[in-house]
């Protein structure tokens, strides 16, 4: 026990000169006395520190481990399917050889290991000291034969290349001791299974739905962070939700879907089950009409974005790229297939009207009573994140950065919220506000947006109330807008499909319409808003770090929160969704 509280003290005696304080010393000695898993971390994250045994040292290291028990049911038509429970406690080492000017992180071999895996990547649930050891040995060991390795690979692959602007490998931090007494809440697993139950029998009121379910997951525990400059952290890890799916088909074969979920960091606050059953009720609702409304056609013109749309808009395109990574280092002539962030290289360009400002606060806990989703103490980094603003006055001032240096920033504001590959991280959102210092009533943005249509000579505007992001499609879905988007000049960054677009006429009359995507919608489009409402609207959502959020993708997500008010484009292009359609079914379904 001396052994781990000694490696911490001195980590954070060597990082953050004077000597650390006593009230806080006594706190991470308490801990270690009463936490194995942290104990364990602390031990051997000392010893590997001192790793040179390949013949490169050790500048950096940390350990992340998450120690998680999770429920979830699901149900279909009323009928249940059987509930899952799971324990698990993943560990993520890193080792970092070299110097912070260059080291063995992003390069494309930096995850690569060649050698025989001898750890399981996960610690033991039980709480004995040796065995948590022996795991964490394990996976220290193999991080730092990794690291050696992906170091000298990295220095071969620059040796034949001239390389523009050489940018350090990691920005330095100042030492954080965050330490949360773990607690779990109870779940009344069989109340939430009566009620799943209930929520997916909503279904069975509409025979045009071919498929649909409803499933509630609930995830509890304590996430650790420690590293060898004297950061400590073990944090609550909770969140819960619940998530509803319906597809259908139209008569011509147009496969249709939506879905909608309602989250919670803490599970005792989630929705009674009358909120609950009017958001299952209006997917339902939503799918059956889409199956019996009329395809949309070509359409360049003004588009307004109501209720949540303009949220998710702001979420799907800003969300992703306002995270800016480099590109990892590959071989001369075979660069990585990496996505590169629309925003790279546009600091001090204006992105938005000179009337919006974008501000990223992960310390609000709440809005006007709702809680926001984005609310964090320490990033995946061992970083206290930081409000940020982002964008002033129209004007790109910052950017999401994890530790690993992006031109033009100073350092890193705590943004790191996934697990990334070539041992980095990946930056995203926590609470994005965006705020207009020009309002007007919705109902003035509509009359704004049919004259803007009649200017252009259009018989009717653009109306869009929802998107289908997070997407509730399938992994092919997305396969398929993505080529799609490759095809017509949208680059391979897939838009969310709109999932309820609406012809708004002269007269006051609204028509639903599907079948249509967003054509090149991205950043620059953004530019484009000529109006936002006086009214916000927040959206919840999931991140885990897949295009378009994909709902169910990914073994590790954040939560997240977008506040927007709806917004007018003064001109965006939709195209029909064009592709083969499916055969209905022969048979009508059983009754």
């Amino acid at each position: 026990m001396k052994g781990a509280t000694f490696v911490l003290m001195a980590a954070m005696a060597a990082a953050q000169p004077p000597k650390p304080d006593p009230a806080v010393a006594a706190k991470i000695h308490a801990a270690l006395n009463t936490d194995p898993v942290l104990r364990a971390m602390a031990e051997e994250l000392g010893r590997a520190k001192n790793l040179r045994a390949l013949g490169e040292a050790v500048y950096f290291g940390e350990v992340s481990v998450d120690d998680a028990e999770s429920f979830s049911i699901s149900a279909v038509l009323g009928s249940l399917y059987a509930p899952q429970r799971a324990s698990i406690r993943p560990v993520r080492p890193l080792l970092r050889v070299g110097q912070p000017a260059f080291d063995n992180t992003g390069s494309v071999y930096s995850d690569y290991f060649e050698g025989t895996r001898f750890d399981a990547g996960v610690l033991p649930l039980d709480n004995a000291v040796p065995a948590l050891r022996h795991a964490l040995w394990l996976a220290l060991d193999r991080a730092y034969k990794t690291a050696y390795g992906a170091l000298g690979r990295k220095a071969a692959a620059l040796r034949g290349v001239t390389q523009s602007e050489v940018l350090p490998d990691f920005w330095a931090s100042t030492p954080v001791v965050v330490i949360e007494t773990p607690s779990r809440v109870k779940i009344d697993e069989a109340a939430w299974t009566q009620r799943v139950r209930k929520l997916s029998a909503v279904f069975s009121s509409y025979p045009s739905i071919a498929s649909s379910g409803v499933d509630f997951q609930v995830s509890q525990g304590a996430s650790y962070y420690l590293n060898t400059e004297g950061t400590i952290a073990r944090v609550h890890d909770r969140i819960a939700y619940v998530r509803a799916r319906a597809a259908a088909q139209a008569p011509d074969g147009m496969a249709l879907y939506d879905g909608d979920s309602v989250e919670s960091l803490d599970p005792q606050r989630m929705p009674g089950e009358a909120e609950l059953a009017q958001m299952v009720e209006a997917v339902a609702k939503n799918v059956a009409a889409l199956a019996a409304a009329p395809l949309g056609e070509s359409y360049t013109g003004p588009v307004l974005l109501e209720g949540i749309a303009a949220a998710q808009a702001f979420a799907d395109v800003f969300g992703a790229n306002l995270g800016v990574t480099r590109r990892p280092v590959s071989e001369p002539g075979r660069q990585a297939p990496v996505l590169s962030s629309e925003l790279e290289g546009r600091l001090g360009l204006r992105v938005l009207p000179e009337w919006m400002d974008l501000v990223d606060d992960p310390g609000q806990r709440e809005l006007d009573g709702r809680p926001l989703l984005g609310f964090y103490l320490l990033d995946l980094d061992g970083v206290r994140p930081r409000r940020l603003t982002l964008v002033e006055k129209g004007v790109l001032k910052a950017v999401l950065t994890t530790r690993q240096p992006v031109k033009g920033m100073d350092g890193p504001n705590g943004r790191s919220r996934l697990p990334g590959a070539f041992g980095l991280k990946i930056p995203r959102i926590s609470n994005l506000f965006v705020q207009a210092r020009v309002t007007e009533s919705e109902a003035a943005m509509k009359k704004r947006l049919l004259e803007l249509a009649a200017r252009a000579g259009r018989g009717y505007a653009i109306v869009i109330r929802k998107l289908d992001f997070p997407s509730f499609g399938s992994v092919e879905d997305l396969r398929q807008l993505a080529a799609q988007a490759g095809r017509s000049g949208g680059g391979n960054r897939p838009a969310p499909l709109p999932v309820l677009v609406y012809r708004a006429y002269p007269d006051g009359r609204e028509e639903l319409v599907r079948g249509l995507r967003l054509r090149s919608f991205g950043t620059r489009q953004f530019r484009n808003i000529v109006a936002a409402g006086d009214r916000r609207y927040q959206f919840d959502y999931m991140d885990n770090g897949a295009p378009l959020a994909l709902a169910g993708a990914g073994s590790y997500v954040v939560g997240c929160s977008v506040v927007a008010p709806p917004v007018l484009f003064e001109e965006l292009e939709l195209e029909p969704a064009a592709a083969d359609l499916p055969k209905p079914p022969i048979v009508p379904p059983p009754q």
